[in-house]
């Protein structure tokens, strides 16, 4: 079989249309022009429509379905719920640990007094404040690598704040059920929080966090919603643990986060201690999952962040974080150690270098409270002109593509109480946080044009054109294999016909006559 005769064969016999008109020894020159001219367009078609096809796919835009209104509770994780005290120092600890060392100095008291009041209002984002608080007032620089342990032990502890807590109706101890928390306000606790701190006494404890054999901090969940199903907390006002001269309202500030999250301070509620008086704070919750369609952009050419942290490492900022919140926390931080050269004491020092902020570097620290609210937004982008923007922080802080919200409200109601309460207990902080609705909303994230949808449009093209599938293709590819191993033979016979002096002679004669 020659090659010619494979070709002719293929063309007359194959599923592409229009190639055996232009083979057919009886058909007219300019018929046959006509149908090459055809089949040229089509390819060109082809090949432009593919090539849009392939572009579509490589940059295709994601998109968010709803995938199951009545999301059940039991597959959602109950959120982390952080409490900082609006006083971050127990008055009677700083007079035991500092103040009463100098009752024969009044001048070195008040300036004590001072310092530790203005290093108990660094917080963002009201650094700002610390201006006016300062103002007029003598202070004293305290040894910067002493000063996250001093605050520390000067911070109220779960028994100066805390008297019950309760977890679905059920009393438990509240040293057992809340851990310590940092936040860009100080030191805090939180309930069902992975980002938390663990103590050496974790293991002899119901709670914080189920923590399973390889080590992973596993959230708490609900099944119930409404009054009295999720967590309640009595706390004390804390009138006796503030400063004489402080005048702030009694409370504490609440932030309702995804127990994978540092708390954003932002987003707090303030929670005063008001005569039987109850903060209700309900949630709803929304769940997005990425579908598997995401994988094949990968991280750098995402809109989202494909990583998940593992649960065992999120107690620390240093970690390698997927949360969108935690990336503008420790960004923050950065922008700070860039800034000031030194770290919030709430904080653990930023990779090791540079100390504490201190009283020297509370100037730095309300010189540079608005760069921190405001993260770099991209060049020539509308409604950002340059007089809008003074200060800006480069974050590149990236959603993830998979994530939980919760939607909350804060109600104060009043407080039903029983007639043997003591008359203290009616200016306690009553606290609940439970689920809104019985349910949740499942969202689905996936590329809005897949892999099928590449192969369909292929598919159709070729088919609507050329008449061609992929059996066409397989065909085509088989009838260039036949060609090549043909082409191969003749060359391997006319190099032993050129090699081999008997032949070559006899050809030669052949010629000759």
């Amino acid at each position: 079989m020659t090659l010619k005769s494979i070709w002719i064969d293929f063309c007359e016999n194959g599923s592409i249309h229009g190639l055996r008109h232009i083979i057919q020894k009886d058909e007219k020159p300019w018929m046959r022009l006509l149908w090459v001219l055809l089949l040229i367009i089509a390819s060109i078609a082809i090949v432009v429509l593919v090539s849009a096809s392939w572009e579509k796919y490589s940059y295709s835009s994601m998109e968010i379905i709803v995938d199951d209104p009545r999301y059940p509770l039991i597959k959602i994780d109950f959120p982390a719920v952080t409490i900082c005290p609006i006083s971050k120092i127990v008055y009677s600890k700083a007079l035991n640990l500092v103040l009463n060392k100098y009752s024969n100095d009044s001048d070195l008291r008040t300036k004590w007094t001072n310092s530790l009041q203005a290093l108990a209002r660094i917080e963002f984002p009201h650094n700002t404040n610390l201006y006016y608080f300062l103002q007029n007032k003598s202070t004293i620089k305290i040894p910067l690598d002493d000063i996250s342990d001093i605050m520390l032990k000067l911070a109220p502890s779960i028994e100066d704040i805390f008297q019950k807590c309760y977890w679905r109706g059920v009393t438990y101890k509240c040293k057992d059920i809340l851990r310590f928390q940092r936040t860009e306000e100080g030191f805090c606790y939180s309930f069902n929080s992975q980002t938390a701190e663990s103590s050496i006494n974790d293991e002899n404890k119901i709670n914080p966090l189920f923590i399973e054999s390889d080590g992973m901090l596993v959230p708490l969940r609900n099944n119930a919603a409404g009054k009295d199903t999720g967590l309640k907390l009595i706390m004390s006002n804390m009138s006796n643990k503030f400063f004489p001269d402080d005048s702030r309202r009694r409370g504490f500030n609440v932030m309702v986060h995804t127990p994978d999250s540092f708390p954003d301070v932002a987003t707090a509620y303030k929670v005063h201690a008001i005569r039987d008086r109850i903060s209700r704070i309900s949630v709803s919750v929304a769940q997005v999952e990425a579908d598997d369609s995401l994988d094949r952009i990968g991280n750098q050419n995402s809109q989202c962040h494909l990583y998940r942290a593992k649960a065992k490492n999120l107690s620390s900022l240093l970690h390698k974080s997927s949360n969108e919140d935690t990336c503008y926390i420790k960004c923050r931080m950065r922008a700070i150690y860039k800034a000031c050269n030194c770290t919030q004491y709430f904080f653990k020092l930023y990779k090791g270098l540079g100390s504490h902020c201190g009283i020297e570097h509370i100037p730095c620290l309300i010189a540079n409270d608005i760069l921190q609210r405001n993260p770099k937004v991209p060049e020539d982008e509308p409604g950002f002109p340059n007089w809008s923007m003074p200060f800006s922080m480069n974050c590149n802080c990236r959603p993830p593509c998979s994530f939980m919200a919760y939607t909350t409200e804060l109600r104060n109601e009043f407080r039903q109480f029983v007639n043997y309460e003591q008359l203290s207990s009616r200016y306690n902080v009553y606290l609940e946080v439970n689920y809104r609705e019985l349910y949740a909303t499942s969202y689905r994230r996936s590329m809005r044009y897949t892999t099928q949808d590449l192969l369909v449009s292929f598919g159709g093209l070729a088919s609507l054109f050329l008449g061609c599938s992929l059996v066409s293709i397989v065909e085509i590819l088989y009838i260039i294999y036949k060609s090549f191993l043909i082409l191969v033979q003749n060359l391997y016979n006319n190099y032993n016909c050129n090699n081999d002096p008997a032949r070559r002679d006899t050809t030669d004669s052949e010629r000759f006559y």
